[in-house]
């Protein structure tokens, strides 16, 4: 929570697409209400269960429970649904937003409404989850998922379109509609975009600053990345041989470096055609010759793998210069390098040119079993969308790693400004409406046969077999 208001939860124990959606307007405006105004104005007192995590006891039979599936606690959820009353009502003081409104003020708001919440990992929940949930009779009605992929083809979302229609939190001022076509199925919107993470690259200062590189420029292109690596191997020419490992795994690579040096959209590797794209084979060609020059984890026998990192895990050693990573793991590496974590963009084909973000969007979704998804959605909408649900989220919840998927200066600023890397994350929101989707969460099936085929085909794509020295 922002500094500010410790001393307020100390005391208390513990905010149209009118391009794309023209057509579905048309088709919906009869049907459709406005969800701003979906819930009923009933005046209820609500406390918190210890053993439910339920937000209110006394139940009238007008009311009705939403439970959310996400990384919000109880806590958090109740606040910004006490917002999301406020702002519905238009009961909001003026000059308040989810930046400065008071949480002792919130807590004088009654919900009409019951809100439970399943806590889930920071990248959301996903289809082995929901199953559970489902046999056990917990299923959520809104929740952050990790594999849309999978949970859409299970039949466990309800469609959103009639309800996108009428909310004006998906206006192009908010949000780029580009964010929204990876959740499009059919004829139907499944999810909403609510977080991204950013795949980049990893460095650990400890072993850069072994080969006198003091920083890095998060710029990066081909010619920096590989004199970068150059300097790490210049460390392993010593007598003693071998001390540190420039690159680990450069076949990560290679998902990423068709999108990011040409601009490409997503190149699947096991789709033969792809694989023949100009993008795709120069992306290829660098990637081997990094491997070729000894640079990467690739290069290494067996012998002298065991031999460098003693059975230790690589990315754990503190042996490895640089690492191909997702944003989401970021806390995962601070844990290991807290000091010398670094981050570098994916290379870009020209000197000192940013590449586009390489995304990975999770969405929130409804329920198929939710029994009032117009108010589902609503609310959901409302958590990842609305500038000051996410003011007060970042307050409340900040989130290391992840980025917001609005336009809004003040959500970019707030969301940065709370996460311990901010600063360098704050240089993708000029580049985010170029952002280019890795569907590791919205195609996850295509993804993971990719990365198979990657595995299975490693020589044959970057690894040219060792030939013996003649006797």
């Amino acid at each position: 929570m922002h500094p500010s208001f410790q001393n307020q939860r100390f005391r208390r124990h513990v905010r149209t697409f009118s391009a794309i959606f023209m057509m579905i307007s048309i088709l919906f405006t009869c049907g459709c209400r406005k969800t701003n105004n979906v819930f009923p104005e009933i005046s209820e007192s609500t406390t918190e269960s210890e053993e439910t995590q339920t937000s209110s006891v006394e139940k009238e039979e007008s009311t009705f429970t939403i439970t959310v599936a996400s990384p919000l606690s109880q806590e958090s959820c109740n606040y910004l649904a006490k917002l999301y009353v406020l702002k519905s009502q238009g009961k909001l003081p003026e000059g308040t937003t989810g930046e400065n409104i008071s949480l002792d003020y919130l807590d004088g708001v009654d919900l009409p409404f019951i809100v439970n919440t399943l806590i889930t990992s920071r990248t959301g929940c996903n289809a082995d989850n929901l199953m559970k949930w489902r046999a056990e009779g917990t299923m959520p009605d809104v929740f952050l998922t990790d594999s849309f992929d999978t949970v859409s083809g299970s039949g466990l979302v309800h469609s959103l379109t009639e309800y996108l229609a009428a909310d004006p939190l998906y206006s192009t001022e908010n949000i780029d509609p580009a964010l929204l076509t990876p959740f499009y199925q059919g004829s139907n919107y499944y999810g909403i975009p609510c977080q991204a993470s950013v795949n980049l690259l990893y460095c650990d200062m400890e072993v850069l600053n072994q080969a006198g590189i003091s920083s890095v420029s998060f710029r990066q292109d081909k010619a920096s990345f590989e004199n970068l690596l150059s300097k790490l191997q210049v460390i392993n020419e010593g007598e003693e041989g071998r001390k540190i490992l420039p690159l680990y795994q450069a076949q990560n690579l290679i998902s990423f470096l068709p999108c990011s040096l040409y601009g490409s959209q997503y190149l699947s590797c096991a789709d033969e055609s792809a694989r023949k794209e100009k993008a795709m084979t120069d992306s290829i060609a660098y990637i081997k010759s990094l491997v070729s020059a000894g640079y990467a984890y690739e290069s290494l026998d067996k012998e002298e793998s065991d031999a460098l990192f003693q059975g230790m895990t690589p990315l754990l050693s503190r042996k490895v210069g640089i690492w191909v990573g997702s944003t989401d793991e970021i806390m995962i590496f601070d844990n290991y390098m807290p000091n010398t974590l670094s981050m570098m963009q994916m290379p870009s084909l020209n000197e000192d040119e940013y590449s586009a973000p390489l995304i990975t969007l999770y969405p929130l979704c409804v329920s198929s079993s939710c029994t009032h998804p117009a108010e589902a959605a609503s609310f959901a909408t409302f958590l990842a969308l609305d500038e000051d649900a996410l003011l007060l989220t970042a307050r409340l919840s900040p989130s290391e790693g992840f980025l917001p998927v609005v336009k809004s200066a003040g959500v970019w600023k707030n969301a940065v400004n709370s996460q311990k890397y901010g600063s360098c994350l704050s240089q993708y929101q000029a580049l985010f409406d170029k952002a280019i989707f890795i569907p590791s969460v919205t195609s996850s099936e295509k993804y993971q046969a990719d990365q198979q085929y990657i595995s299975t085909h490693l020589e044959q794509l970057i690894v040219e077999p060792k030939t013996e020295e003649p006797e």
